[in-house]
């Protein structure tokens, strides 16, 4: 029987929700308002930081909770006070460590602290931080130095690069780091850093306990590596066509659509939720 009680929709952005225009489909757009009006959760669960995933709840019409910086900070929904529900930084002394790295070999270092991001204005880097701009709408604030930050817990640090050198460091920084650190690969030129205990699914984890909802009882979406562990353990996981082949092996469901189709429509209508 495909029909199970749905109680909350976790659902990433890029990749997924979003078609490659960065919008989200007339169709999916009226479903998820639809089943929201049923009284179905629906949580918008991003890498990105919060002020860059709010914008399209707004777009929805939806009062949801947020899961952002992959999973290492969950705000509760506009109406409930915006509240913290919960958050994982990454550990200082890691942290710093990366910091000095990326000044030494001049790479862009997205920090992200109190839902700010900072970074160095530095010319030759320019194209990374508008790269990262453009895709994510992020605003930055600049400062003259990042060390100023040593000594803080940050949610979550991004290394911007080419990406051939982002696959390389991701090697070096895996065998660094790896029991300590979460390190994942997202957009090609993306390299993000976390505390080891943050993810997609700890996150969605937090979240349906605040709201006394059973894992089993939710439907999530994802395409990428740091949707997996999202994707597997939820009640039920749906991945799009065009997704990569880890997670396609963890979904219960690939969609025929890809992420330019409507995929959330397909999959919601299969399974018969609302």
């Amino acid at each position: 029987m495909r029909k199970k009680n749905i109680k909350l929709i976790a659902l990433d952005l890029d990749k997924t929700l979003l078609n490659d225009e960065g919008k989200i489909s007339e169709d999916d757009g009226q479903t998820l308002g639809r089943i929201s009006k049923k009284g179905i959760i629906v949580t918008l669960a991003s890498g990105r930081m919060t002020d860059c995933v709010q914008p399209f709840a707004d777009t929805l019409g939806i009062d949801a909770p947020i899961i952002a910086y992959n999973g290492a900070m969950v705000r509760d929904s506009k109406k409930n006070g915006f509240n913290i529900l919960f958050h994982s930084p990454l550990q200082n002394s890691y942290a710093d460590s990366i910091i000095d790295y990326a000044d030494k070999n001049k790479f862009q270092l997205n920090y992200y602290l109190d839902d700010v991001l900072y970074s160095l204005d530095i010319p030759e880097l320019k194209k990374y931080s508008k790269l990262y701009s453009d895709q994510t709408g992020a605003k930055y604030h600049f400062v003259p130095d990042l060390t100023e930050f040593k000594g803080k817990n940050p949610t979550k640090l991004i290394v911007i690069t080419e990406p051939s050198i982002r696959d390389k460091l991701y090697l070096e920084f895996k065998n660094k780091y790896d029991d300590v650190v979460n390190i994942t690969k997202t957009n090609p030129e993306y390299l993000e850093f976390m505390n080891k205990k943050a993810d997609k699914s700890i996150g969605l984890s937090a979240l349906v306990k605040a709201y006394n909802i059973d894992m089993e009882e939710v439907m999530a979406f994802g395409d990428g590596d740091n949707d997996l562990t999202m994707v597997e353990k939820a009640g039920i996981g749906v991945t799009v066509s065009n997704a990569g082949d880890r997670i396609k092996d963890k979904a219960d469901y690939i969609t025929k659509s890809t992420n330019n189709e409507s995929p959330v429509t397909e999959a919601i209508g299969f399974f018969e939720v609302a």
